[in-house]
């Protein structure tokens, strides 16, 4: 090799060098950076007329997807990708926080004596089961909407027996691309989702 040709090569790499290290000092920084926390509300008592109870409810936490066991909120841009909306996380990973909000709105509500997460408390009279099957902003164009799917499935804890199993399915389109805009919707529809869910319940079978 030439000796220009050396010299080529050594500033070559010496520019492949500086741009790595920018590139993980930038990245360093980005990851250093605190998200935005986000929480969403459980419905306050008298929401939904129930008839008061004195069993003791278990819900489960929810079975998903791995993109829905971690914190950040999931945004899918085409039906087979997941991403995460940038610079915002929900306070707990997002099945802990679904079971959360079914937890303190079906405690509100009175229709049953006691109601706890899983392994906490007595044992119980009855189990919630949970499969969260979507909890997203999905992106369609120009339009985002929200979608919340889950099934509940209700047991008896005494015998396994199923005493009622349904699915709910609620969404809304956001009134824009912001991250505040986007998680009002998701507190929106989860306010509706968590008032079916208690109104479901409180015509449940349950003594």
């Amino acid at each position: 090799m030439t000796a220009r040709g050396v010299l080529r090569l050594a500033a070559l790499t010496l520019g492949l060098g500086l741009l790595a290290g920018c590139s993980a000092l930038s990245s360093l920084e980005a990851s250093s950076k605190p998200l935005d926390t986000f929480e969403l509300t459980a419905l306050p008592a008298g929401t939904v007329s129930a008839p008061r109870g004195g069993r003791h409810l278990e819900v489960a936490v929810p079975t998903a997807t791995g993109a829905l066991t971690s914190d950040r909120i999931v945004i899918k841009p085409t039906p087979l990708q997941v991403q995460s909306l940038p610079g915002a996380r929900w306070i707990n990973d997002t099945t802990e926080h679904v079971q959360l909000l079914l937890v303190r709105s079906l405690a509100n509500s009175g229709r049953f004596a006691l109601v706890t997460g899983a392994g906490a408390g007595p044992s119980p009279d009855y189990v919630l089961m949970v499969d969260l099957q979507a909890f997203q902003a999905e992106i369609t164009g120009d339009t985002v909407t929200v979608e919340v799917r889950m099934t509940l499935t209700l047991l008896d804890d005494r015998d396994g027996r199923v005493m009622a199993s349904r699915g709910f399915s609620n969404s809304t389109a956001v009134a824009g691309t912001g991250t505040e805009l986007v998680v009002s919707a998701f507190d929106a529809i989860m306010t509706r989702q968590l008032t079916d869910v208690v109104g479901w319940l409180a015509r449940a079978p349950v003594s």
